[in-house]
């Protein structure tokens, strides 16, 4: 729901938008402070937390209804003497879009009382508006535009809001005219169109402000038809009480009837409240509010001796003052219903807000099931009944459970919110692959506990359901694989090597590079040293090599790999977790190196705040939490590293899964790391409470505090008063040092979640306050109200600053206190039509008698000790009214005693993550690179096959390498004045190859040797066809070109390219053309993704050809073909075949090889078959 705060919007969208938006802001005043920054990068709020700024009305710069005309004048100067200057004038005539017949969706904030609740009669409904225009968008009172100076603090809104009964809405058959079938909804209006009502109006028996709002564009057509094509709900009000509701009472209560309705009186009705939004559940998604609130004039029914249903309606004025005169007394008065609901008006005595707060406060528990369950089930003597008895008073529950052998049984289950503290399970120390070994046994009754198995489930459920963080984890795992096997397998060479100066990286080389210049001048063919002599090329380029089994294990289960991958993994995680000025790491309030690892993190610390968990594991059994109850619990550590270990376990393609406890690493660094410019740790939840009432649906808002103190009990306010101090600790500083809560959410109707970092009876915390929020607070005609009197107490204002106010002793005193009886003069509130009738039709305020009469008794306020007034004001206004119009407020405190506090010792260390041993997995065999064969570190090597030895290529120890029996090499391939890793560059006459399979081009005269190019095999068809059909219509249709390739096992070539050429042109009986051009959009892989296919219209020899080029996917440009797969098959899209005259006729295409290496391109050509079906 979106909430106005004029332009200044600090949301996030997270569920940790609290802590994240305290740590920014934290940051911002930090660098600001230190003079890092010329300005407040997040400056607070100007309104502090409990703090809110009322106004009588926001207007808009223009309003909408009336035609709105701009003039623009251009003067336009000549240069030449004795020349008339030019002046341009440009008119233009516009209207302003609004809201008219219906309301934009979420413009309704909140309702009180909600849809369906219930409340005391003397209550008057309001709404609360998301936009603080919106009452003012339209022209109320034509009478505005001639107020006077002291007019100017009120503005007549064009919404009110008015309380009906069944009986003053209800229409008979035929009240809307003969043949009407108009049905009413549940709060009684009429949904139907502005101009069907305006029809109404032409047949006699109906009147509406339509017919005016209509008049003010009936010059304008097409706004004309606009407004009679909405779409509206509408209630017809009796003539009578449209009377009252539009004209004024004077001293003698009786009603005086002016000529046409008057609209004054509402601008006492509709106000703006700014508040600061700290505490809140919804509106707790932003800093401050703007909202605009409407108050109902008319109470609920006065006489009901049960329950009974009002219906209240957020009503357009438009157009009402404007009426010529008041309807006769057999017509109804249709008004335009923008919002309506209804609720249930309670007689006396029944429950309401104050016996609601006093009967949580009587229940107050911990999250477990209700006592009188638990006895039932711990007999005396019974022993298996007081075991599960305990297992259900730490939150336990009994749950159906399959085995995964197929069993079904029963088992116990807790969710992550337990009534006591759990501290981090020492045993639970490794992480898992499945879940399974987390199941813990309860062996007195034979039961599994499940929770935490349940848990690493759920964690990796919600992991492979997010898409974004699974591709996060894989690539952030493949970074630190990556890393850490680089590093580990540089250590491992070294080690056999004897050295890091036997084996020397780039970095080595460059470094030495000008000792290497050096010794090149030493060179000689006579030197001494035998290390300086010219040798042969062969002598040159075969030096020593290793023996087979001095080669080290260089695979990830290698013991030399293994022993030093984590710490090489570890390194490369913190290096990724670093922000990107490379000192700090990355903590949500700056840049970070890998994007990635923004995405994980995030994730996990959403899943700390246990956001997203499905509310049936968080709540594992209804009974846990009943209806019109608080129940508070702490947050199970266990539970939620369970969780993440499962959700992390994604992306794993090892056995050992030594990447994941790196992750883990980092995320423990974060939690433990206090960040640059804050004071504090990551906030991270440990304590909470669940709060299941109609408090919640009443008040979404409702505020909720930490208190540093312990509250103290306070006196009974219901009588209405407000003698009782306020229980809230002081307004705080605008930036608390931590977050008071981390988490705030309306989980469900009714039931609000909120999560803290700090566990009760400590410094910071020593109660809980609940409190009506400012803007949704309750408004009532007085503090008692009957069919025979009303009860008022007058509240102090005051005009001056909160220091001097609070000099005031008697400032929660009421001013003054009077009660009225329906019979008494000058009344404030409006029974009935008639003064002496028992009736009770009108039920509405008095204005605007009521604000007038309030300024003027506290223009008398006493004053302050130095004869200066506390309040100083001569205008009523809205603002002023809605204060005194505020029904007392009511704050429930929640001091934490030893029945909540005492439940075990809270832990004190940092909330990380304790699963950080990587889980082993035995092998079934063994593997590879424990091979003796490979250098198994098992069995000691003697020093003739770990050291370097002086033995040719051929040497047995050197690897097994075998030409193809039928390679012949070239004669350039045998010289021996070159070095043996260098090929003489070698171009055959025609510069083309020729392949001695058809269709095919093949690479060597036998294929399938080790200096062999691999052989391509290439056929086109249509889909499903053994070759390409076309018929009469010869639409565009998909063709497969199919390309296998054989041989690539023994080659070691680099294949850059493979292109197909197809021949463009119209088809003849001289060239069989396969198309004549090709527009499609273009081909695509079939299923090796590891190539890309590109096309390109070229002319060789004189002719277009269409170049179909396969390229490997990779940066290096090239692929080894010994490691392509065995078809590189792709769908050329929407290509036009030419037409031939016979049914069946071969087309000849051309291919090309791209090797490295290799100058020469390796040309062919292959033939298909193109089938006409129409002959």
């Amino acid at each position: 729901m979106g909430i106005y705060t004029r332009g200044r919007s600090k949301a996030i969208n997270s569920p940790r938008h609290l802590t994240l938006r305290h740590a920014r802001r934290s940051v911002a005043t930090s660098k600001f402070n230190a003079g890092l920054t010329e300005t407040h990068e997040d400056p607070p709020p100007l309104l502090k937390p409990g703090e809110e700024k009322l106004n009588s009305f926001w207007a808009p710069g223009l309003e909408a209804g009336p035609a709105h005309l701009i003039k623009a004048t251009q003067t336009i100067k000549s240069p030449n003497p004795g020349e008339n200057d030019i002046k341009l004038v440009s008119k233009q005539t516009f209207y302003v879009d609004a809201p008219q017949f219906s309301l934009p969706e979420d413009s309704v904030y909140s309702t009180y009382p909600p849809p369906g609740y219930s409340d005391d009669h003397r209550i008057l409904p309001h709404v609360v508006l998301s936009d603080p225009h919106l009452p003012w968008e339209r022209r109320g009172s034509p009478k505005d535009d001639k107020k006077t100076p002291k007019d100017e603090r009120n503005k007549v809104p064009w919404l009110i809001l008015l309380t009906f009964t069944e009986d003053e809405l209800k229409l008979k058959p035929d009240d809307l005219g003969t043949g009407n079938t108009f049905k009413q909804t549940v709060t009684l209006s009429v949904k139907t169109t502005v101009g069907d009502v305006q029809d109404l109006t032409t047949k006699g028996n109906v009147v509406s402000p339509i017919s005016e709002i209509l008049d003010v564009v009936k010059n304008d057509t097409k706004e004309t038809d606009k407004i009679r094509k909405s779409q509206g709900e509408f209630i017809f009000m009796k003539p009578d009480l449209f009377k009252s509701v539009f004209s004024n009472f004077d001293n003698n209560n009786e009603r005086q009837v002016p000529a046409s309705p008057d609209t004054n009186k509402f601008k006492y009705l509709s106000h703006v409240r700014n508040i600061n939004t700290a505490g809140m559940a919804v509106a707790g998604v932003e800093e401050v509010g703007v909202f605009s609130v409407v108050v109902g004039s008319r109470s609920g029914p006065l006489t009901n001796k049960a329950p009974a249903t009002a219906s209240v309606h957020l009503l357009s004025i438009e157009g009402v003052e404007s009426m010529s005169s008041f309807p006769a007394d057999d017509k109804l008065v249709a008004l335009c219903s923008l919002h309506s609901w209804n609720y249930t008006v309670m007689p006396p005595g029944m429950l309401n807000v104050f016996d609601a707060f006093t009967s949580l406060g009587e229940t107050l528990d911990v999250l477990r099931p209700p006592e009188e369950i638990i006895k039932e089930i711990a007999e005396p003597n019974d022993e298996l009944g007081k075991r599960l008895a305990a297992r259900l008073t730490d939150g336990y529950s009994m749950v159906k459970y399959c085995t995964q052998t197929g069993e079904h049984t029963v088992a116990l289950f807790r969710g992550p919110f337990t009534p006591s503290v759990v501290l981090p399970n020492e045993y639970l120390n490794t992480c898992s692959n499945s879940g399974q070994n987390l199941q813990i046994l309860d062996r007195e009754v034979g039961i599994m506990d499940i929770s935490y198995s349940v848990a690493w489930q759920v964690g990796r459920t919600m992991a492979l359901g997010d898409p974004n963080f699974c591709g996060a984890l894989s690539r952030f795992r493949t970074a630190i694989h990556q890393g850490a096997m680089k590093e580990a397998k540089i250590k491992a060479v070294q080690s056999a090597a004897g050295g890091s100066e036997r084996f020397r990286q780039k970095a080595d080389i460059l470094a030495n590079l000008s000792q290497t210049i050096k010794h090149l001048e030493r060179m000689h063919l006579n030197h001494q040293d035998k290390h300086f002599q010219l040798k042969t090329p062969s002598q040159k380029w075969l030096g020593p090599r290793l023996g087979r089994k001095a080669y080290p294990a260089l695979g990830f289960n290698a013991s030399k790999i293994k022993d030093d991958y984590l710490d090489h993994a570890k390194k490369v995680a913190e290096d990724l977790a670093l922000s990107t000025d490379g000192v700090n790491i990355y903590d949500e309030t700056n840049d970070p190196v890998s994007e990635d690892w923004k995405v994980i993190l995030a994730w996990v610390m959403d899943r700390m705040f246990l956001a997203g968990v499905p509310a049936h594991y968080l709540i594992t059994d209804p009974s846990h939490l009943e209806h019109e109850r608080l129940k508070f619990f702490y947050v199970d550590p266990n539970w939620v590293d369970a969780m993440i270990d499962g959700g992390l376990s994604l992306a794993n393609h090892m056995g050992e899964d030594r990447d994941r406890e790196a992750i883990k690493h980092i995320i423990n660094n974060y939690v433990k790391h206090k960040a640059e410019h804050q004071l504090h740790t990551p906030q991270i939840p440990s304590y909470g409470f669940y709060l299941r009432s109609d408090l919640v649906t009443m008040f979404p808002d409702l505020k909720v505090e930490t208190l540093s103190k312990a509250p103290k009990k306070a006196d009974d306010k219901e009588s209405g008063d407000n003698k009782v101090e306020s229980l809230s600790e002081p307004p705080k500083e605008a930036h608390p040092k931590k977050a008071p809560l981390l988490r705030h959410n309306i989980i469900a109707d009714g039931v609000m979640l909120a999560l803290l970092d700090r566990h009760p009876g400590s410094d910071d915390f020593k109660g809980l306050l609940f409190t009506q929020p400012p803007h949704q607070q309750r408004f009532a005609v007085g503090h008692s109200l009957s069919d025979s009197e009303i009860g008022i107490s007058l509240r102090r204002q005051y005009t001056v600053s909160q220091e001097i106010r609070e000099t005031d002793k008697h400032r929660h005193d009421p001013l003054q206190k009077f009660t009225k009886t329906r019979r008494d003069r000058e009344n404030w509130f409006i029974w009935s039509t008639e003064p002496g009738s028992q009736a009770n039709d009108v039920r509405m305020l008095r204005l605007p008698y009521f604000a007038e009469q309030q300024i003027q008794i506290l223009q008398n306020m006493p004053k302050q000790e130095n004869g200066e007034k506390y309040f100083d004001d001569i205008v009523p206004n809205s603002a002023l009214l809605a204060m005194q119009l505020d029904d007392p407020y009511y704050e429930f405190a929640v001091p934490f005693k030893d029945k909540l506090a005492g439940l075990g010792p809270a832990p004190t260390e940092f909330r990380t993550l304790n699963m950080t041993r990587h889980a082993r997995v035995m092998r079934l065999a063994k593997h590879d690179d424990d091979l003796i064969c490979r250098g198994d570190e098992t069995s000691e090597p003697s020093d003739s096959e770990s050291s370097p030895v002086d033995t040719p290529a051929s040497s047995d120890d050197s690897p097994f390498f075998e030409r193809n029996e039928e390679y012949s090499p070239a004669a350039h391939v045998l010289r021996h004045n070159i070095a043996p890793h260098v090929r003489q560059p070698h171009v055959d006459d025609d510069g083309s190859h020729v392949s001695r399979f058809h269709s095919a081009i093949s690479t060597s005269g036998s294929g399938g040797g080790p200096s062999n190019v691999p052989s391509f095999n290439c056929d086109i068809y249509s889909p499903g066809k053994d070759a390409i059909h076309v018929n009469k219509k010869n639409l565009p249709d998909d063709l497969v070109f199919s390309v296998l390739v054989s041989g690539q096992e023994y080659s070691n070539e680099h294949l850059i390219e493979f292109d197909i050429l197809v021949k463009l042109g119209p088809a003849t009986d001289k060239h069989t053309k396969l198309m004549e051009s090709y527009d499609g959009p273009g081909p695509r892989m079939l299923s090796n993704l590891r190539f890309n296919i590109l096309t390109a219209i070229i002319e060789k020899n004189g002719m277009q050809y269409l170049k179909l080029r396969l390229l490997p996917r990779n940066a290096i440009g090239y692929v080894v073909a010994n490691r392509m797969s065995n078809e590189v098959s792709f769908l050329l899209c929407l290509a036009k075949v030419n037409i031939f005259e016979k049914p069946e006729v071969l087309v000849m295409l051309e291919t090309e090889a791209h090797y490295v290496n290799r100058p020469q391109v390796f040309k062919d050509t292959f033939t298909i078959m193109v089938k006409n079906d129409s002959l």
